[in-house]
Order: structure tokens, then C-alpha cells, then sequence
């Protein structure tokens, strides 16, 4: 009978453990609900879902020119469209949505920006509500042109292998992207951020926590960091719901 008395406790002490998760990660939410945004929300249900949690969200979006249209999807394009996200922002002035677009650049980019601009005004949707975000920093100049803010996906693999001048060399052609004027800011993992967090780069900073609920983030001292450095306007987390694709 002894480990029934020994394991009885422990059992309940970490059910409650678990049973306060979704509590204390609605707490860290709300203390920094500007800034921490849900991620890869590619599905209008997903958004809805959450909407009583985070004020704002991110999705990952394919510009289909055949079309006339923007689909949500990370790799290949869905059955949903950005309008419903459009029409849930001009109903909620106060949200904010992230568009990752995927395949975004220089040949389909005044396209996708026309569209884009006449998709917004018929929602009645302002464009300071969104942030567009591209790996191509060339093709974002356009939407930052016509008053979008924008941000340059930095992807920079085995950054952290890279040799002092390598390191120094990519830091330089991303001064010089920050310095272009083509965008408003400038988007990474959070892995990146031990070095890049001691640079001077004259735009806003955006990240993601690619493995991290918000609950998890005051107990890493690197996600702490984050939270607190005011250069980094929104982190996004992860929590998939019951509609996440």
C-alpha cells in the first residue's frame, strides 16, 4: 500500500499541474497582449477559436495571380481565402493580422499589392492592421511604398557555424536591408537572437518562438529577453487548437 500513498500525491499534484497550463498561459498572454501574437493560423476556424486568448495573429499566405486571390497555406495553397481574415479584421479594428507570403516576389509583387490594397478596402480593413512579411526584401519595397508595413524574413542557415567573417558578412547585407528603406522591419526565428541582439539596426525587430506556448516563456531566459527588449515589437507562439493545419 505504500506506493499507492507515495504515488497518489505526486498523480495529483501534476494533474493539477496540467489543469493550470491553459490558466497561467491566458495570464502571460494578457501581460503582453500587444506583443505576443498566435502563430501559423492558417485556418479562419483556428483564428475564432483563439480569439478570446490573443488579440492578434500571424498565417502563412500564397498569392495565386490565376486566381485574383490570396490563400492561406503554408507550402501549397488551401481552400481559404484571405477574405474571411479581412472581413474579421474590418469588424475588429483594433486586431491585427501577420501575412507571411510565401511566394512573393519582384515579377508578381505589384499584383499581389493592387490586389492586396483593393482586398482591404473592401473589407474596410486598414493597412496599419496588417504586417506583410517576405523572404524577399526587393519585393516588399513596393507594399512598403504604398504605406504596408513590411518585413525582410531573414533566413540564414547554421547561423550559428558561421565563421567570424561569414557572421560579419551577412550582418552587413542585413544593415544594408534595413538601411534600403524598403522595409519596416526585419523578422527571424528566435534562435537568431543571441546574435543579433547586439546589433544596431535602425527598423523593428519581429520573432517567433518556433517550439514555445506563451506559458513556457518566462521560464527561458532567452525568451525572457525578448519579452523585455523593446526593439521587438511581436514574438509569436505556438498552440494548435482543434483547427490548426
Amino acid at each position: 500500500m505504500r506506493p499507492v500513498r507515495l504515488y497518489g500525491p505526486l498523480l495529483l499534484s501534476i494533474a493539477c499541474l496540467l489543469l493550470a497550463i491553459p490558466f497561467w498561459n491566458d495570464q502571460v498572454v494578457q501581460h503582453h497582449i500587444d506583443k505576443i501574437w498566435l502563430r501559423r493560423t492558417n485556418t479562419i476556424e483556428k483564428l475564432l477559436e483563439f480569439e478570446d486568448e490573443y488579440k492578434n495573429f500571424e498565417c502563412d499566405v500564397l498569392f495565386l495571380a490565376d486566381s485574383s486571390d490570396f490563400r492561406t497555406g503554408h507550402d501549397v495553397p488551401s481552400d481559404e481565402s484571405l477574405k474571411s481574415y479581412l472581413e474579421f479584421l474590418g469588424e475588429n479594428p483594433e486586431r491585427e493580422l501577420w501575412l507571411d507570403l510565401k511566394n512573393l516576389n519582384e515579377e508578381n509583387c505589384r499584383q499581389a499589392e493592387v490586389l492586396l490594397t483593393e482586398m482591404v478596402a473592401r473589407a474596410g480593413v486598414d493597412k496599419g492592421q496588417l504586417i506583410v512579411e517576405s523572404r524577399d526584401w526587393k519585393a516588399l519595397q513596393y507594399f512598403t511604398q504604398n504605406n504596408y508595413y513590411t518585413s525582410c524574413y531573414l533566413d540564414i542557415p547554421h547561423i550559428r557555424e558561421l565563421s567570424d567573417e561569414e557572421l560579419d558578412d551577412k550582418l552587413d547585407s542585413i544593415q544594408r536591408i534595413t538601411e534600403s528603406g524598403a522595409v519596416s522591419a526585419i523578422s527571424f526565428p528566435a534562435s537568431y537572437y543571441g546574435v543579433l541582439r547586439d546589433t544596431d539596426f535602425s527598423v523593428d525587430m519581429l520573432t517567433w518562438e518556433h517550439r514555445r506556448w506563451a506559458w513556457q516563456l518566462p521560464f527561458f531566459s532567452r525568451s525572457r529577453a525578448i519579452l523585455k527588449d523593446g526593439r521587438i515589437k511581436v514574438v509569436l507562439v505556438k498552440e494548435k487548437g482543434h483547427y490548426h493545419q
